[in-house]
């Protein structure tokens, strides 16, 4: 599966990910996060089914917190390959083999020195652990996603490539709109971040998560695409976030989502899919999009 996602990628057809996981497992009355794999695998699994139904190509395991930095602010480090084994299981049966399986890699949470405790070295062997559990419980290539400093992304993507040289890494990083442009909450640029994402040796970049509304996604491309030749990734969210009876919600129709996301393939993104808020029936609408031309 590895070698047909590289040989994907070198034809140019456009690559259909999945939506939001976190917001989904929580309006199905789960707790989003690693854990979730093995407290309510069902949930988990459903999802993942129904983005497959939908038309998604690309299964995004439930994995984005499951590193040990990250599980350690829960007391949870020592069940890191417990998760990743768990969530690789579902995610592969979601995915069959007609898809590929994301391996997804999210922020540690944790400052590097020296403003923070952590070292460099420590964070490296930290997303080399999650990285090799991937691999070896069949992950088809890593998604490194919604990171906003590029010394931690440029760790996690050479971490990727180290522990599994043969897989793709896609690298995604978060933006809001600042005056005429967007920015990290670190300040990269959209360029910047573009360029940091390619010498960290990403085989795809990106954006997801963050402020900026699938309307807005076509001009962030844009940046993107005069300062790499990489594949593109754009993953938004269903519009910019709400507070609703104390809960945050997200109000961007299906076809709405779609019309912004389709109108970012045309800019140049070669892969899309959906963030917070997204789903099913978010991708299900991008994909009518996409097929219309």
């Amino acid at each position: 599966m590895a070698r047909d996602f590289a040989k994907r990628l070198a034809s140019g057809e456009i690559v259909l990910f999945d939506g939001g996981m976190g917001t989904e497992i929580a309006a199905r009355g789960g707790t989003p996060g690693a854990a979730s794999n093995v407290e309510c695998p069902e949930i988990v699994l459903a999802i993942q089914r129904e983005y497959a139904q939908a038309g998604a190509q690309v299964i995004t395991a439930n994995t984005f917190g499951a590193n040990r930095l990250a599980l350690a602010k829960g007391g949870a480090a020592d069940r890191t390959r417990e998760f990743i084994e768990a969530a690789c299981r579902l995610g592969r049966k979601a995915a069959g083999r007609a898809r590929f399986l994301a391996g997804d890699i999210g922020a540690t949470g944790e400052f590097l020195e020296p403003y923070g405790a952590v070292t460099a070295e420590a964070m490296r062997a930290c997303f080399e652990e999650a990285a090799r559990a991937l691999a070896e419980n069949g992950a088809d290539l890593f998604l490194v996603e919604t990171l906003s400093e590029a010394q931690e992304l440029t760790l996690a993507v050479r971490a990727c490539k180290a522990v599994a040289p043969g897989l793709a890494v896609a690298a995604t990083m978060s933006f809001d709109p600042v005056r005429d442009d967007f920015r990290t909450n670190t300040g990269l640029t959209a360029a910047a971040a573009a360029r940091a994402m390619t010498d960290a040796g990403a085989d795809v970049i990106g954006a997801n998560c963050g402020t900026v509304t699938p309307e807005r996604m076509p001009e962030l491309v844009a940046r993107m695409r005069a300062a790499s030749d990489r594949p593109i990734l754009i993953q938004a969210n269903a519009g910019l976030p709400e507070l609703r009876q104390g809960r945050t919600a997200y109000g961007l129709s299906p076809e709405d989502f779609a019309a912004g996301m389709a109108a970012a393939v045309q800019a140049g993104a070669q892969l899309a899919g959906g963030c917070c808020g997204t789903t099913p029936a978010h991708i299900a609408a991008l994909r009518a999009a996409l097929s219309r031309g």
